[in-house]
């Protein structure tokens, strides 16, 4: 684990240095802060704050629910997980999440840093703290009212008191936090670079490589016996979502207001991005 997190660390290191270079043929920068950042900012930071409140201490399970479970009351697409339990795969799947998150802020505003930009650095991260408040706290609120089991509790090939004493938060299952922060920050990133640089080649390695550096990580969570298949693809999808959205809602000139229009047998509601 330890060479895999120097790999991490050089592999990080690396992305920046390139960054760096790249940004030397920057288009006009096609971001600001508004208004609305004090309601996303500060709603998100509260939001994450609740769900980290509620979360704390929620979903104990017992001996008697565990000897309970059977994994055939599990849905089918979900069921196989519930034979995986690696603490290598645990492993993997933090070190995919840290590099892909560390990697997505680092490279949008670190080049910024360096070059002096600092209204540029401050906007970007900004706006990542935005997008990575607003998606832990949907995640704890989710992973809250859901309480879904997580798949090794209905695993036979663990004894029940190791089951029972495996992770603080068996009833955390739905959906998985790391895919959500990984998702999220390739998104960010991917959408921040093509917006700064334009599409190309480059930014299509972007996208592909954040991407599919983020379906490591709700693979591995799966493999791990963490979470079921639909976590990592719920998560998958909130935090990708979020990622994509907040730059959107920061693009100059857009008021990321819902718009409303009507028209001869038509309504349609929109955001004016």
């Amino acid at each position: 684990m330890t060479r895999c997190r120097r790999g991490a660390a050089f592999a990080v290191l690396a992305t920046v240095l390139a960054a760096n270079g790249l940004w030397a043929g920057d288009r006009p920068f096609p971001y600001e802060l508004k208004k609305s950042d004090f309601w996303l900012g500060g709603g998100g930071a509260g939001l994450a704050g609740l769900g980290a409140l509620l979360h704390a201490g929620q979903g104990k399970i017992t001996l008697e629910e565990v000897l309970a479970l059977d994994r055939n009351d599990v849905n089918a697409f979900d069921r196989p997980a519930t034979r995986n339990w690696s603490s290598a795969w645990a492993g993997r799947s933090d070190v995919a999440r840290d590099v892909t998150v560390i990697s997505s802020l680092l490279v949008s505003a670190a080049p910024a840093l360096l070059r002096a930009e600092w209204s540029r650095a401050l906007t970007v991260s900004v706006m990542f703290a935005e997008a990575y408040a607003v998606m832990g706290g949907v995640t704890y609120l989710t992973k809250t009212a859901v309480a879904r089991k997580r798949p090794y509790l209905y695993n036979t090939g663990l004894t029940p008191e190791e089951r029972l004493e495996a992770l603080d938060d068996p009833k955390a299952s739905f959906f998985s936090g790391h895919a959500a922060a990984a998702f999220a920050a390739a998104a960010f990133l991917s959408k921040v670079f093509t917006d700064i640089h334009g599409p190309s080649a480059w930014s299509t390695l972007v996208w592909a490589s954040s991407l599919s550096l983020a379906a490591y990580t709700g693979f591995a969570r799966v493999k791990a016996g963490v979470h079921f298949p639909s976590d990592a693809i719920a998560g998958a999808a909130v935090g990708f979502a979020i990622g994509y959205l907040v730059p959107v809602l920061h693009k100059k000139g857009s008021s990321g207001r819902p718009r409303v229009a009507v028209g001869p047998n038509t309504v349609s509601l929109s955001l004016g991005f």
